[in-house]
């Protein structure tokens, strides 16, 4: 066990990096059901609070590229710092709200405190991603990196619960608080644990100094970038419907909002059990094993809930939903990561970020729009079709894209 334990690159990484992921995405997961709720509070109607949670999709996409370009600058622990602080400041200002309900000063702080906040999570996740990149030897990136993202997976499972449970005791501003004190527990093991690696640091900053910046990527990668975005775009459009389709289509078919919520929490739970399956098979097989079976299952899901319209029909569509989601547990991050120049990672991955979020914002509006315009089965048949356009897409293309970096389909080099 000793032996395998210092084999592994991830057991290191516990205390730097995953531990405090976890942490953090607890305090997110309890903050992010109760958003609308505290916009209610503070004065805005029901649209007003729609478009102020809104924000930060919008600010996801903006932001990330300026990151990203910060992070390459200050170095990556600096970076999770900075991200705590601005996550820490955009919760105070959240509370601040409350004392002046109703008022235009705090319907303002509330907007420019969701876009700190957007800026804080952003700036974790690349500063998260780029450390990793750096310190996990290539044949284990797609383990560390999908273990990350089942540390946020389990983060979103835990922390609705824990909002439940406050919610149940204390004030909604219970949920802020506590979202505070994970962080301020958060930062304190990244101020005792993440040591920048002195290599990594010396290549961020000769790059930062370099004419070429952020703008050195060779065109081989651009095209690959091209490639590979639009087939993780097509997958993100999927998961940010998921959370959509789940609600809507059960409450459409007249199940009770208890069963409807409950059969979520089942397709979340497979959904995380699965980022250990799909680092593994990244990592060994290939990419495309974890992306191609997401944009099978996923699709066949929504199919089957469309068709089978019973309880159990609704339960068995949604759980191969989730259990086509957590296939692809990480994927983004890695193909992120392959796809960065070994210089300036941060800066790229800030691009990358940028780019993959558009189909996560654009999601929810495919089915919005096509309900509005047709209904709502119309909504997740054109979900399918993203879908399935994703999986030739990427079953096609996705080999042309490593091979113009110069890799297999496990990142190795040729």
């Amino acid at each position: 066990m000793a032996k395998f334990l210092d084999r592994n690159p991830i057991t290191r990484l516990i205390l730097p990096i995953y531990l405090p992921a976890l942490i953090f995405a607890i305090g997110s997961g309890t903050v992010m059901p109760v958003l609308a709720l505290a916009a209610l509070d503070v004065g805005f109607d029901e649209a007003g609070s729609s478009a102020a949670v809104g924000v930060l999709g919008f600010v996801s996409i903006v932001i990330s590229p300026l990151l990203g370009k910060l992070i390459a600058r200050i170095g990556d622990k600096s970076a999770l710092i900075a991200g705590s602080g601005a996550a820490l400041v955009a919760l105070g200002g959240l509370l601040w709200t409350w004392a002046y309900p109703g008022t235009t000063p705090s319907r303002a702080v509330f907007v420019l405190a969701i876009v700190l906040l957007a800026v804080g999570s952003n700036s974790w996740s690349l500063a998260r991603q780029a450390y990793l990149a750096e310190s996990i030897p290539p044949m284990w990136r797609a383990r560390g990196l999908s273990t990350l993202g089942g540390m946020i997976r389990i983060g979103q499972l835990i922390g609705p619960l824990v909002a439940t449970a406050l919610l149940t005791a204390w004030a909604l501003q219970s949920v802020f608080i506590f979202n505070i004190l994970l962080i301020f527990l958060a930062l304190a093991l990244i101020v005792a644990y993440v040591v920048p690696d002195p290599a990594a640091e010396r290549k961020r900053v000769s790059a930062g100094q370099s004419e070429e910046g952020s703008r050195g990527l060779e065109h081989r990668s651009k095209l690959a970038t091209a490639i590979l975005g639009i087939g993780i775009n097509c997958l993100n459009v999927l998961r940010a419907n998921r959370s959509v389709i789940v609600p809507l289509w059960g409450t459409f078919l007249g199940f009770q909002p208890t069963f409807v919520t409950a059969t979520f929490a089942v397709t979340a739970l497979l959904d995380t059990l699965m980022f250990i399956v799909s680092g593994s098979l990244m990592d060994r097989r290939g990419r495309h094993w974890a992306l191609l079976p997401s944009l099978v299952f996923m699709p066949i899901g929504i199919v089957v809930m469309i068709l089978w319209t019973t309880p159990l029909g609704f339960v068995v569509g949604a759980a191969i939903l989730g259990f086509g989601n957590g296939f692809g547990a990480g994927i983004v991050m890695t193909m992120g990561a392959d796809l960065s120049p070994i210089t300036n990672r941060a800066a790229f991955l800030g691009i990358w970020q940028s780019i993959v979020a558009i189909g996560t914002a654009a999601g929810p509006f495919v089915v919005s729009g096509m309900t509005a315009a047709v209904s709502l089965r119309a909504g997740l048949w054109a979900t399918v079709a993203i879908g399935a356009f994703g999986l030739i897409w990427c079953a096609a293309l996705v080999p042309v894209a490593y091979r113009r970096l110069g890799t297999d389909l496990r990142g190795m080099p040729l």
